[in-house]
């Protein structure tokens, strides 16, 4: 039987749970009323098992898993994960943590977010990168895996949702992402002057997006807490689903934070970092600016074109 989720949280492993079983039905290609005809379990109920609004018990694990024919070890993994999350704390004072563990990406976490606030220190995030600036970095080694261009859209194009397409039956949610950025980035040369042209125009794009928030941090204002790592903080619209934080290293490593403990410095670091950011006119008009310094073909050429160019950013900045 479904069990109720702990203290009414679902954690990322159940949720990464959901998604596995939830794969092994649709790589049938069955529906839940499929399934549910096979297992001995009602549409709704799978719905509920499928969205981490109960917790899957060992028992339904195993039933799902022999009728979709997963493999043993799939199933053998589920089933430990499935009994861990009853109390995860004493399982692994009990079986320590020297067993093969459900991993789950970024992209699959965005997916249910409603809101990404992302703090990038060094470079620019995976979510809104052009592909040229991803090479860059995979070449100079500052990038482990491929840019996923396809969850990179599907995440992106909820940016420019509006309230009568999230209405529609089957649609994803509408999602905000607030991305902030020191200046320098702005300034940066990763991949050469045409890559980081591409990616600013790339930046300026998304901005024009309703979902979309750029903003740039005042050099001026001298060290915050909260500039010295880059975080995603990580929100969700189900009560289910607490906030979560994901820690990234330069090399596309990452860490995740769920409980409350672990989330309250980067929470406070977006505090700190409210107080020190540039508005949203300022920030857009200095993305303007950097993209057009690098597309001017003689730089340092500060002609009266160039000149009525960067006028044209100003009034429209701040309009």
């Amino acid at each position: 039987m479904a069990l109720d989720l702990v203290a009414g949280r679902a954690s990322l492993e159940v949720r990464a749970l959901s998604r596995t079983v939830l794969g092994w039905r649709t790589k049938r290609g069955w529906s839940l009323k499929e399934l549910g005809e096979l297992v001995g379990f009602s549409p709704a109920k799978l719905s509920q098992l499928c969205r981490a609004v109960v917790r899957m018990s060992a028992l339904e694990v195993v039933a799902i898993g022999a009728a979709c024919g997963a493999s043993d070890e799939e199933v053998e993994l589920c089933v430990r994960v499935a009994q861990r999350a009853v109390d995860p704390a004493m399982w692994d004072r009990i079986n320590g943590d020297a067993w093969a563990r459900l991993t789950w990406t970024p992209w699959e976490v965005m997916a249910e977010a409603s809101e990404l606030v992302i703090v990038a220190n060094d470079v620019l995030p995976e979510l809104v990168r052009v592909d040229a600036y991803h090479a860059a970095l995979l070449e100079s080694g500052a990038a482990a895996n491929e840019l996923d261009l396809a969850s990179q859209h599907e995440v992106l194009k909820r940016l420019g949702m509006d309230a009568k397409d999230a209405a529609r039956p089957g649609s994803p949610r509408r999602l905000r992402v607030r991305l902030i950025v020191p200046e320098s980035m702005l300034n940066g040369s990763v991949g050469g002057a045409r890559v980081m042209a591409d990616q600013l125009e790339r930046l300026e794009e998304l901005n024009e997006l309703p979902g979309f928030e750029f903003r740039v941090v005042d050099s001026d204002a001298g060290p915050c807490f909260g500039q010295g790592a880059s975080f995603t903080m990580m929100r969700f619209v189900e009560k289910r689903f607490d906030d979560v934080v994901l820690l990234r290293t330069l090399h596309g490593g990452g860490t995740w934070l769920e409980s409350a403990a672990e989330r309250e410095p980067y929470e406070c670091a977006l505090v700190a970092l409210d107080g020190v950011l540039r508005s949203e006119q300022e920030s857009t008009r200095r993305l303007s600016n950097a993209s057009l310094r690098l597309r001017d073909p003689l730089p340092g050429n500060h002609s009266g074109e160039q000149q009525r160019l960067l006028q044209l950013v100003a009034d429209r900045a701040g309009r």
